[in-house]
């Protein structure tokens, strides 16, 4: 017996509307006698409680979780104002657990991490656990941090692929839902357990530019110094700038030159995006680069995402060896959507060509991934991604 989803979409411009357009459209195409997962994504205009409210009226006894986005992503279309709601029918040899940890800032972050953590898998003790999604609000200030902390309670190799919660490019406010309620500063998961079978694709595709460079002052998220130089000369020097038009045009500099950490044995660099440059010319990231790290500024095209993309859902196919796909999760960066403007639609049909034309797919534009990084000889350790796209296969 297969999963069974479906998804329903709400466009009305009324928020109560839209989520019960998409909730009972959802809920019409499910053939299931149970249903064991409730995922809603909404565009960031329409993050509001009505919309939980109203979905929980209809679904009262289904376990929800999700959050707000720039854009959600389905086999259709890309949509800038909508609710999404994926319904999940497991067959009985598969289960799942949802929780969540609320008011990150006032723990550390590592701690909250492993509060999550410790919360998801309390349920299922005794049983197999295969992998596990989170959501998060995207403006956490130490989402690497966090990643360790889950890592402690579910283990330093247990897959974890997952997403941050954005806004629409104004980083202000991002939202996750569990069950009725909306916050943000926190956090919301799921593990999958039982006989499911996954695979995951993540891939970015920018390229290295000009020379290897080192860190050699750095204090988690923030880049003090460079080579020995103040951190915001790697981009005057690269971009022959100065300093209040590298501050005047950082997002879209941000977007098209992320800083790509080398690790040792990885296919592919690790982006981080640059979020500000402080008066002391040290540069803060979304997400931690090590003191000692060998960096690269990173380059990417319109083609260069596409190719990535495409790579990304040929690892999917090749880690399911042949196992069948009942649907697709894609968490993907809200600069790569930047980046492709038009062209962002051309991922789905490459998605559709290599994945399969009638399979369902749900997914959101993020402020920050979470999966494993692709290994020689090793698949297991989640890392903090910036610039991806993550691809994430589930069948039973």
């Amino acid at each position: 017996m297969a999963i069974t989803v479906s998804i329903g979409i709400g466009t009305n411009t009324d928020v109560a509307m839209a989520a019960h357009e998409a909730a009972m459209r959802a809920k019409q195409q499910l053939d299931a006698e149970a249903i064991h997962l409730c995922l809603v994504f909404t565009t960031i205009n329409l993050a509001k409680p009505v919309v939980l409210k109203t979905i929980k009226r209809i679904l009262p006894d289904t376990p929800l979780v999700g959050c707000s986005t720039l854009g959600v992503i389905t086999e259709k279309q890309i949509y800038r104002h909508a609710v999404a709601v994926l319904l999940v029918s497991l067959p009985k040899d598969a289960y799942i657990h949802t929780d969540c940890v609320q008011e990150i800032s006032l723990k550390s972050s590592v701690r909250a991490g492993e509060e999550l953590g410790n919360r998801l898998i309390y349920a299922l003790k005794n049983a197999p656990r295969n992998f596990g999604t989170i959501f998060s609000d995207g403006l956490i200030q130490d989402n690497s941090s966090f990643l360790a902390g889950l890592q402690e309670s579910l283990g330093k190799s247990f897959p974890i692929i997952g997403a941050c919660a954005s806004d629409n490019l104004k980083f202000i406010k991002t939202c996750v839902y569990t069950n009725d309620a909306v916050f943000n500063d926190g956090a919301c998961g799921v593990i999958w357990g039982g006989k499911l079978h996954f695979g995951v694709g993540i891939r970015h595709g920018w390229r290295p530019l000009g020379k290897p460079h080192y860190v050699t002052h750095a204090i988690k998220n923030t880049i003090y110094s460079i080579d020995n130089a103040p951190a915001a000369s790697l981009y005057k020097e690269y971009l022959s700038t100065d300093l209040a038009t590298l501050r005047k045009d950082l997002k879209h500099i941000s977007a098209l030159y992320p800083i790509g950490i080398d690790l040792p044995a990885e296919e592919e660099y690790l982006l981080r995006n640059t979020v500000s440059i402080e008066d002391t010319e040290a540069i803060i990231c979304q997400g931690e680069i090590p003191q000692g790290s060998t960096i690269r500024l990173m380059i990417g095209t319109k083609e260069s995402c596409l190719a990535a993309t495409r790579k990304a859902a040929e690892d999917v196919k090749n880690a399911l060896r042949g196992k069948s796909c009942d649907f697709l999760l894609v968490f993907e960066s809200t600069s790569r959507y930047t980046l492709l403007g038009r062209q962002a639609n051309n991922e789905l049909r490459i998605i559709k060509e290599v994945l399969g034309e009638k399979l369902p797919i749900l997914g959101i534009y993020t402020y920050g991934e979470q999966a494993p990084l692709r290994a020689i000889g090793y698949h297991g350790i989640p890392y903090f991604h910036n610039q991806s796209i993550t691809i994430l296969g589930i069948g039973n």
